[in-house]
């Protein structure tokens, strides 16, 4: 730690590699309240987080977590599964279950297969999983009668009005806010009945050419008003995130500066005046600039991981009247960092994030109660039916996220007999006489 005094001898300023501090004339500053709405174009919008940077935060927090953000996409990925399939109601049968057939529509057969939709899906389940919310938004034709695209704004750039009837969107903004340049502000339908507002704008003319938001689609379990938080924000807000991160960043610190060393070497001491006699550096200053050097020399080469298993070199001294000769000692060194603790706590952490996520860790190779670091890596049952788990627990987002699907394809004429399966491809055991079996959810 450095600090710089005053002339009183107090300190003025403190840094380390951990803190850095300082005094104003004994006056503390007190911290603003944070801002919880903001003004654009005669429209109040509410902040999001702290700063209106909650989403920032976020991404900065998934992009330095390893398991984090390998569990978010984990979820993404497996909620798409291998797409989505339309199908016809044909009819029911006697114990009401629904018959169904797929879809002979040309046209909605080429959306479902489109870079489009793909594009849609994978950035709502994105953006649903990474921030709790997403923002999806249709365009029109010239006369408003039929919606040409839906697309996904990225939720980052997305604030909602405070009686939730505008979108505003600003890919570039300063210090958090919107400035004019590039920001949209778009009528978001009404949140409890999108369906009927639609069809309302449409009688009242006011879908011609212009962009409509559906209303934002949140994590349901979530009761904030306006943002829906993420699943795993429970394991950030409780300390089992930065766990995750200063584990690795004290192991990575403690074998950078260890001395990993095997032997320890003992030198006579009067091998330095031999190398640097003190008749070859008449100023002593280029002599003492010359044995620091040296020394450099060796603490670069015995520090570090790179260097594991070297040799340290010492000096040692013998009286003069000894009859023992002047000898190198060489004995062996005990020397180790005992990591087993450390990764225990990681793999804890690893796994609290993903229960946060609701990820049973087995589906990642790291099954209970120690994981890999214990020599864990689960069974193939364990993985499979984990699988199958996280299938069935993200039910509620993949109709969420396919709410708009919906409603546009209505809109255009379509859907009224149209239900909207996801195809998945389930690992099943061995003993059922196939390897893998296809399910629609």
């Amino acid at each position: 730690m450095e600090i710089v005094f005053n002339n009183k001898g107090l300190p003025v300023m403190m840094s380390s590699d951990m803190i850095f501090a300082t005094t104003i004339k004994g006056k503390s500053k007190v911290a603003e309240d944070p801002k919880e709405t903001f003004s654009f174009k005669e429209k109040e919008f509410v902040c999001w987080g702290p700063d209106n940077r909650y989403p920032d935060e976020a991404v900065r927090v998934i992009g330095k977590t390893g398991v984090l953000s390998t569990a978010i996409g984990f979820k993404s990925r497996t909620s798409f599964g291998q797409g989505v399939v339309p199908m016809d109601v044909s009819g029911y049968s006697e114990n009401g279950e629904m018959q169904l057939t797929p879809c002979q529509d040309k046209d909605i057969q080429l959306y479902f297969r489109s870079y489009e939709f793909r594009q849609y899906m994978s950035n709502a389940f994105r953006d649903l999983f990474k921030f709790g919310n997403c923002f999806p938004i249709f365009y029109f034709n010239e006369d408003g009668t039929k919606i040409v695209r839906l697309i996904l704004r990225n939720a980052r750039h997305c604030r909602i009005s405070k009686d939730k009837q505008w979108l505003c969107v600003y890919p570039n903004y300063d210090e958090g806010f919107p400035t004019e340049k590039d920001t949209e502000v778009i009528r978001m339908l009404d949140e409890d009945d999108p369906f009927l507002e639609l069809d309302l704008l449409n009688i009242q003319g006011k879908l011609k050419g212009r962009p409509v938001a559906f209303p934002r689609i949140r994590n349901y379990f979530s009761n904030n008003d306006y943002y829906g938080i993420p699943d795993w924000d429970a394991a950030w807000k409780s300390g089992w995130v930065d766990i995750a991160h200063r584990i690795p960043q004290f192991l990575a610190k403690s074998y950078a500066n260890a001395m990993t060393l095997m032997w320890h070497i003992q030198i006579p001491d009067d091998y330095w005046e031999n190398h640097f006699p003190e008749n070859e550096y008449p100023d002593k200053n280029k002599r003492k600039q010359a044995i620091e050097e040296a020394m450099q020399e060796i603490e670069d080469s015995l520090c570090g991981v790179e260097n594991a298993n070297k040799a340290l070199f010492s000096e040692y001294s013998i009286e003069e009247y000894a009859k023992v000769p002047k000898e190198w000692k060489i004995e062996r060194l005990k020397n180790e960092i005992d990591a087993k603790e450390r990764l225990s706590t990681s793999a804890a952490a690893n796994s609290e994030i993903l229960f946060s996520l609701m990820l049973n860790p087995s589906v990642l190779g790291a099954g209970m109660p120690g994981g890999a670091y214990a020599g864990n890596a689960g069974s193939g049952s364990d993985i499979r039916e984990s699988f199958l788990v996280s299938v069935i627990t993200t039910y509620i987002e993949k109709q969420q996220v396919l709410d708009p699907v919906m409603l546009m394809l209505r809109f255009n004429g379509h859907g009224d007999d149209l239900v909207l399966k996801y195809k998945e491809t389930i690992l099943t055991t061995l003993n059922t006489g196939q390897a893998k079996e296809e399910i629609e959810t």
